[in-house]
């Protein structure tokens, strides 16, 4: 299996890429204290009972949906 990959044809990559790319600038470097998200935790103690709430009410929904008649 080995020696078979080895005969694989492979296109060339020297074509692949704009050669303007090469003379591009190199981004600018920021601390990752500015790039990090700043905002506080959306999540609390009232979190998860919110959550089963809701997924009790798609639940619900849900199932009187399935119990519509279509017309």
């Amino acid at each position: 299996m080995i020696l078979a990959a080895g005969c694989a044809q492979f296109p060339e990559v020297e074509g692949a890429t704009d050669p303007a790319l090469a003379d591009a600038p190199y981004p600018t470097l920021v601390p990752v204290e500015d790039v990090l998200d700043q905002e506080p935790p959306r999540l609390d103690e009232t979190s998860e009972a919110a959550l089963q709430g809701r997924v009790n009410r798609l639940k619900r929904r849900a199932a009187d949906l399935s119990n519509t008649p279509i017309e």
